[in-house]
């Protein structure tokens, strides 16, 4: 048995680590990018710093996500935690939006108000340098989450880093034009661009997040999948109320499947034990398959 939680504790605690080396990169960004940002006088590298600053607020909220939606099902928890991942994931998305926010002020504050921008050849090094760190870490956090089935948190971090690239790749293009051209107000446009980007990934992720937190149905290809088992299956005459929520990446479901009427109860009930559990064999998404079963008319249904 504790041989059995070891193995079981493995994928949880390397989806952790994961999510602790996501905070330790951020720390690094967000120094390297608040040094030069504000020696340079750039709002475009600060917005970044700032954006990394929120990366690591969703890092450490992916952590805490992943750690609480592990705990095991309790007396107060019947379904378990797995739903922790998503509303770490929501939590993250509204960090994003304020940092948004803040930005387009701030940039905006620097068209109507000029300043002047000093960009130095550090400047160029800390951005490209950030741009390669986003690459990866967002591909190692999305290998890690498809290591172990997925996971909403990681996922969420990555669509961070992926985000992050995005907006460093616009720090470069502003910090690039007033380096050549002196064209100052690329830097604050370059942060409003920032702000568009970030806006943008906040409001995808967090609409998928609310959607799983809401109880929809999984997506089209998960539920054609179960649907292909229950028909598939010669000792079934059909089955209704096929209904089924995500927590976290797990899918729970609950279905009522006909059986012959002739049937026996404990006949009966293992069919629907099989039915269960061949949906959880193929499919190891769904973690919970409740099967209802009734009785009805072979001969109505031959």
């Amino acid at each position: 048995m504790d041989q059995a939680q070891a193995r079981s504790s493995r994928p949880v605690d390397s989806k952790a680590a994961a999510a602790l080396y996501s905070v330790a990169v951020n720390l690094v960004l967000i120094g390297a990018k608040l040094v030069v940002g504000l020696l340079t006088g750039s709002v475009a590298i600060l917005a970044d710093a700032a954006h990394s600053f929120l990366d690591l607020s969703a890092s450490i909220f992916a952590f805490a996500g992943i750690r609480t939606a592990q705990k095991p099902a309790d007396e107060d928890h019947a379904w378990g935690h797995a739903k922790a991942e998503n509303i770490s994931s929501l939590i993250q998305m509204f960090l994003l939006g304020a940092t948004c926010i803040a930005i387009v002020i701030e940039s905006v504050r620097r068209l109507v108000v000029p300043s002047t921008v000093r960009v130095a050849w550090y400047s160029f090094v800390v951005v490209l340098a950030a741009m390669v760190i986003d690459i990866v870490v967002s591909r190692y956090l999305q290998r890690i989450s498809r290591a172990h089935g997925g996971s909403a948190a990681l996922d969420a971090d990555a669509l961070h880093f992926a985000s992050d690239l995005w907006a460093s790749l616009a720090v470069l293009v502003g910090i690039t034009l007033v380096a050549v051209f002196d064209f100052q107000v690329a830097d604050p446009l370059a942060g409003i661009a920032v702000a568009i980007i970030i806006g943008t990934t906040a409001i995808e992720q967090g609409r998928r997040t609310t959607q799983v937190l809401l109880d929809a149905m999984p997506d089209r290809p998960t539920l054609r999948a179960i649907e292909r088992i229950l028909e598939s299956d010669p000792r079934l005459h059909g089955y209704h109320a096929l209904r089924a929520r995500q927590a976290g990446m797990h899918v729970m479901l609950d279905v009522s499947v006909h059986v012959d009427g002739s049937l026996s109860l404990a006949q009966a009930h293992e069919v629907g034990h099989a039915v269960s559990a061949r949906i959880r064999r193929e499919l190891p998404l769904v973690t919970d398959a409740v099967v209802h079963v009734e009785p009805v008319d072979d001969d109505a249904h031959g």
